[in-house]
């Protein structure tokens, strides 16, 4: 008679326990490999990157200046009602004809009445002649009207009247000529014809005398009583203490038409501190300022004298010259101003995206034979494709929360020749970066 046999219930309690501790290893190496995996190879760790564009920045000097030149005072010299033939920052010769005496003001009137209408004939036989010796497209004009108009939008915005004459008429004459190309007007001559009746109906105004410039240079009507205040053949002289003190002299205004700023140049006198003025002295001395409340952008200037106060807690000024000028410029007296002692160029990157990594480069001896070496360097890693590049940097400027690359350096500053690029996606957040990594 046979029996049959069976286990035990603890001898298969243990089995099931022994399958599932099994399992569970299996699983938790499973997991373990795939995070490995996902971390090193597909993931991207929650990657940013930002692109890298062109940008400059600027070692800048702030003052508050005084701005001096070469002035004489231009008198009357003679009776009646004045009027001006030239205007603010234009330039004049010597003997040359500043302003125009008539005996009443209906005779100024009338001057300046028929001077308004001679500009508008010919401004409109100009818009005839160009219809006629011209072809542009409706496109082109389109295209012209837009700009300008945005041109005008743009000074109102930023409540700059400075050159908001030039830019409206501009505007008027793209319209002009696309009335006259679609047909929507024919041509000006009826206007024209108007406008010169007008013109002849005026009475003519006789001068009673004019008013001629003493020197060559260029024309201001105002006076402020500062003309004499420096000699700017001693400039080289001048402290920060003659600057504080400086006042202007009583002038009776109604004395003088104006003045002229002989020759071209003209001076700003800016107190500096002493680490300022020790950067200025060694500075390139062809530079630019920007005067933001007269001008928009900068304009050139050149450093002429760096005159250092010996003491470090007094000021010490910097003398600038300057040659370019205009209505508002010729008008400034006191004046913040922003001294661009360097300009840097290159490639923006934020500084979060900076890392050391080891390069490695291949060099040659006298006789030709390679070895390779690896050094540590600082960089940035950018994403092309899945993979991460790490790229070596040549910084050229440091800001509190950015850096400027250049973007092609000196010949051995790269010991791999290979450096951030413009447009590269470069790496400004992300765990665990290294070269070569892929990621998703």
């Amino acid at each position: 008679m046979s029996k049959s046999t069976s286990k035990a219930p603890s001898d298969r309690s243990k089995l099931t326990k022994r399958i599932l501790i099994g399992v569970g290893i299996t699983l938790v190496l499973v997991y373990i490999v795939f995070l490995f995996i996902t971390t090193n190879f597909l993931g991207n760790n929650n990657i940013v990157t930002e692109t890298a564009n062109k940008a400059k920045a600027y070692d800048i000097v702030e003052s508050k200046s005084l701005i001096v030149r070469n002035e004489e005072y231009l008198s009357s010299g003679t009776s009646g009602v004045m009027v001006y033939d030239v205007s603010d920052g234009d330039k004049v010769t010597s003997d040359g004809v500043v302003a125009t005496a008539y005996n009443s003001q209906d005779d100024v009137a009338a001057v300046q009445q028929s001077k308004e209408l001679d500009e508008r004939i010919a401004y409109l036989k100009s818009l005839n002649e160009v219809n006629n010796s011209t072809n542009v497209g409706i496109d082109t004009l389109n295209s012209q009207i837009n700009e300008r108009m945005v041109a005008v939008m743009k000074s109102i915005n930023a409540c700059d009247y400075s050159n908001i004459d030039s830019a409206e008429q501009n505007l008027l004459t793209s319209i002009l000529r696309k009335q006259l190309l679609t047909g929507d007007q024919k041509n000006f001559d009826d206007k024209i014809a108007e406008l010169e009746s007008q013109r002849a109906s005026l009475k003519n105004a006789t001068p009673i005398g004019t008013v001629k410039a003493g020197s060559a240079g260029y024309f201001v009507s105002k006076v402020d009583g500062y003309e004499n205040s420096f000699d700017v053949t001693k400039l080289d002289e001048v402290t920060a203490k003659d600057i504080e003190s400086v006042s202007p002299e009583q002038v009776n205004e109604n004395a003088y038409l104006g003045k002229i700023v002989k020759g071209v140049n003209w001076y700003l006198l800016c107190p500096v501190t002493h680490d300022e003025a020790t950067a200025l002295s060694h500075a390139d001395e062809n530079i630019k300022v920007r005067l933001p409340s007269a001008i928009d952008g900068e304009i050139p200037a050149k450093i002429l004298y760096v005159n250092q106060n010996s003491a470090e807690n007094e000021k010490s000024v910097a003398v600038l010259q300057c040659n370019y000028m205009n209505d508002a410029l010729s008008k400034l007296r006191q004046e913040n101003v922003e001294i661009i002692v360097n300009e840097y160029e290159g490639l923006k990157i934020s500084k979060s995206a900076l890392h050391d990594d080891d390069i490695t480069y291949t060099v040659k001896d006298d006789a030709g034979n390679e070895t390779e070496k690896k050094e540590r360097v600082q960089g940035v890693y950018v994403q092309y494709g899945m993979e991460l590049v790490f790229k070596q940097v040549s910084i050229v400027y440091a800001g509190d929360d950015f850096i400027i690359c250049n973007e092609n350096p000196d010949k051995g500053k790269l010991l791999n020749g290979t450096t951030v690029a413009l447009y590269d996606k470069v790496v400004t957040e992300g765990g665990d970066l290294f070269n070569g990594k892929i990621i998703s």
